[in-house]
């Protein structure tokens, strides 16, 4: 038993597994945050996510959505993200301009009234910009051009000319 002992003594004084403790709490500690709050960040710019994304849905059903059947640039957003902060305002500037022939949305993924269609559209980074020909559907070209407006509205005039 004294070598046992004196294993476990001269374990726990060493500083590292001491921190390593600290740290292994504090892991269980934001895990069960989350499991109590999904939406909980605990401020770690990661671009990463827990689990899938599953189901479908039918986007008639989506509150403040008009599914129809014209052209739709849908913007998804996370008010916490750096990217979509810079890329928002080019993109509210594209709606005041209001281009013929097409629908443009800003959709906060983070709001619980979307959360379906979000879902439902699998979308796990931020921004997500996606081009719909017909309405909001699972038919979608995603967009690949800078965040500026004149990347989105070179964009759209690429996605209306095909």
């Amino acid at each position: 038993m004294p070598k046992l002992n004196n294993a476990v003594d001269s374990m726990m004084s060493n500083p590292l597994v001491h921190v390593i403790c600290v740290l292994i709490i504090i892991i269980i500690v934001l895990a069960i945050i989350r499991i109590i709050y999904p939406s909980f960040s605990a401020g770690v710019g990661l671009n990463a996510h827990v689990g899938t994304l599953k189901g479908s849905a039918n986007f008639e059903a989506f509150e403040g959505f008009d599914n129809h059947n014209s052209p739709t640039l849908a913007m998804y957003y996370a008010d916490w993200c750096g990217h979509c902060k810079k890329a928002k305002p080019y993109f509210e500037e594209l709606m005041k301009k209001n281009p013929n022939g097409i629908s443009l949305m800003l959709i906060d993924a983070e709001d619980k009234k979307n959360a379906d269609l979000v879902k439902s559209q699998n979308i796990q980074g931020f921004p997500t910009i996606r081009y719909y020909a017909n309405g909001l559907n699972n038919d979608y070209k995603e967009f690949d051009g800078e965040r500026t407006l004149q990347g989105f509205q070179d964009f759209i005039g690429r996605m209306m000319n095909n």
